[in-house]
């Protein structure tokens, strides 16, 4: 009995201490975002009218006038931002086309948000639909490939208290079509990758690395792979490598590769970056790049590495303490009942 009891105990104790904590957030359905819809309405020039997203066919210094249709089907009046925005590549691989903080290339020379005009809002009134115009001024010299970009439909849902007051409540949501402006096939082009420079740069509290990578043509780069390997300048034998899958890059634009130095001990002095990069269609890039960890940059990053060790331990030795008081207190209680008992 005293076996079974303390089995019991035991069970109990590794199952408090080691149970994830679980903590529920209320969903609130967000104002607006069922009650609001847009239609794209397809010129002749579109190339396939069975995607979402425009795909147009240009000619070279015309302008073109295409419409999106708004909906609100609320009972109180709607504003939506609009804002027009280049495509760009995120450190992860991915093609955005909304609004972001990252760099322009400088291979860029046609940006979508400089070519197309259109209201920076609208207001749809409660159960209506409106139909807005963008007009496209196409460059006046001829482009090979795709101007790439997005339109981002922010709704924002008005709704009045029964103080008259306004309050508005701001949607988080926001929607994006995307825009496509080619002047003739596009399928026998090919990107160009090109390495900008492997610079060590604090993001997010961290120190990173980060190889910047070009796409200098106005052409997507589909299905990418990339392997990093960092030696020490002179090494044959790298002491850190990763490899990205499935990374795609937008027309004229720049994607910063994260290189992350977990784990790694570094010192100053010089290193180099050997990265290589293949395309499923059998496109291939290969670059070394040196660059340099100074004294203090080497620090700061060991000094990084050396807290978040310290983080851990210091939980593993939380976990012990309270492991080991559990213990003694269920011991206490056990030689108790056990004396009671006598």
């Amino acid at each position: 009995m005293k076996t079974k009891i303390s089995y019991i105990l035991f069970m109990g104790m590794l199952f408090l201490l080691f149970k994830p904590i679980v903590s529920f957030s209320e969903a609130k359905k967000t104002s607006g975002i069922d009650d609001f819809s847009y239609e794209v309405v397809f010129p002749e020039n579109q190339k396939d009218e069975k995607v979402g997203y425009y795909d147009l066919l240009v000619q070279q210094g015309e302008k073109q006038t295409i419409q999106m249709k708004l909906s609100n089907t609320s009972d109180q009046p709607m504003k939506v931002e609009i804002v027009i925005s280049s495509a760009k590549t995120n450190g992860n691989g991915v093609v955005t086309f909304g609004p972001n903080d990252i760099k322009v290339d400088d291979s860029l020379k046609h940006d979508l948000a400089k070519l197309v005009l259109a209201p920076k809002e609208v207001t749809l009134a409660p159960n209506s639909r409106t139909m807005v115009n963008f007009t496209i001024n196409v460059p006046e010299e001829t482009f090979k490939g795709y101007i790439a970009g997005g339109i981002q439909l922010k709704p924002i849902l008005k709704e009045h208290l029964t103080t008259k007051k306004e309050q508005v409540i701001l949607n988080k949501f926001a929607f994006v079509v995307g825009v496509l402006l080619s002047e003739s096939e596009t399928q026998f082009l090919k990107p160009d990758l090109q390495l900008k420079d492997v610079s060590l740069k604090l993001k997010n509290a961290r120190y990173t690395l980060f190889a910047n990578i070009s796409n200098t043509k106005s052409v997507f780069a589909e299905n990418l792979t990339a392997m990093i390997k960092i030696r020490k300048k002179g090494e044959k034998k790298s002491f850190l490598e990763i490899e990205k899958k499935q990374l795609r890059m937008a027309p004229n634009s720049m994607m910063e590769l994260p290189v992350f130095l977990e784990d790694q001990k570094v010192t100053a002095g010089e290193y180099t970056a050997d990265i290589e990069i293949n395309a499923e269609n059998g496109d291939s890039w290969k670059w070394a790049n040196n660059f340099n960890f100074s004294k203090i940059e080497a620090e700061r990053i060991n000094k990084q590495k050396s807290l978040e060790h310290t983080s851990s331990n210091k939980y593993w030795w939380i976990v012990c303490i309270l492991f080991i008081l559990l213990t003694v207190i269920v011991l206490y209680f056990l030689k108790k009942t056990h004396k009671n008992k006598k």
